[in-house]
């Protein structure tokens, strides 16, 4: 099943997680006769338990900062309400993305920048019982917004917090870049700002940095409308997650954003996963028949 993806030929793994759990196990099942029928099926059960992982992804920002646009710009699909997370009227909703018969991405819009400060004692409680729950948050800032001391004490004093306790990480993301001035400015050809847009998208980011007390490398510039700076976030976004639920989200990314190296970092990032699982599980018998699966994997993507 070989996929011509940007001047290379890269194997992909099956989309479904029924076909995906099957092919993951297709090295193991070749060699069964070294093991028990003990140590197979654990192995079977933790593959389906990962291949039924799903990234948990936190949504932070005022509204009218793009969140459901971005969203659906990069995984090219409305993003359409499951149910509540939290059973109050200032709960958290929570979305889900999913490819075919896979779960993929659930997206959690999290409530309490820019809304009400009485409420304050209400969001630290659902972000302190829903952050440990989170791979990674995004905190959206609209590029001509330039009213941000809400989002600064939302994030100082009911965010960092939490944060800093479960090491979770937090890109910031400066979204509709294109309406920053002057945004006559943008060129709609090569959909890439202009100089001068370009230097005020820089002092904004210097802001932002400076405000909030992140690097710049933790600050992107996007616009969902145009499409830009959308690749880049993508892949930091992959980059942060768990080895484990990066083929999730590389799965339900549009295909015009995901790199090569993506793709990579994703694969062998379930792949990892699959061969600690057999480490633990098959004890002296992976010893044996780890060269051999190494090798399946090895000549399946030819890496």
């Amino acid at each position: 099943m070989g996929v011509l993806f940007l001047g290379e030929s890269i194997m992909r793994p099956p989309a479904s997680r029924q076909e995906l759990a099957q092919w993951l196990q297709q090295p193991f099942q070749s060699h069964a006769s070294a093991f028990s029928d003990e140590q197979l099926n654990k192995l079977r059960d933790r593959i389906e338990e990962l291949v039924n992982y799903e990234a948990a992804v936190g949504l932070m920002g005022k509204s009218g900062a793009g969140k459901s646009s971005l969203c659906n710009a990069l995984f090219g699909q409305e993003v359409a309400e499951v149910d509540d997370v939290a059973p109050c009227t200032v709960g958290a909703s929570e979305y889900t993305l999913a490819y075919q018969n896979g779960k993929g991405i659930s997206l959690i819009d999290l409530p309490g920048v820019g809304e009400r400060q009485d409420k304050e004692a209400t969001y630290a409680k659902q972000y302190q019982e829903m952050l440990p729950e989170l791979d990674l948050v995004l905190w959206l800032i609209k590029a001509d917004d330039r009213a941000l001391s809400v989002d600064e004490q939302c994030y100082q004093r009911l965010i960092l917090p939490y944060l800093i306790e479960h090491d979770i990480p937090l890109p910031f993301v400066v979204n509709q870049v294109d309406k920053i001035e002057p945004c006559r400015e943008w060129d709609f050809i090569h959909s890439m700002p202009g100089p001068q847009q370009l230097t005020n998208i820089s002092r904004k980011q210097m802001q932002i940095s400076q405000l909030f007390n992140v690097p710049l490398t933790q600050i992107f510039i996007t616009s969902a409308m145009e499409g830009y700076g959308l690749q880049i976030l993508i892949e930091q976004i992959i980059h942060r997650l768990p080895k484990e639920k990066k083929w999730s989200v590389t799965r339900e990314t549009r295909a015009e954003y995901v790199t090569p190296a993506m793709q990579r970092e994703s694969i062998d990032g379930l792949w990892d996963t699959i061969k600690e699982a057999a480490k633990t599980i098959l004890r002296e018998t992976w010893t044996t028949i780890a060269s051999r699966v190494e090798n399946w994997f090895s000549k399946l993507f030819g890496w």
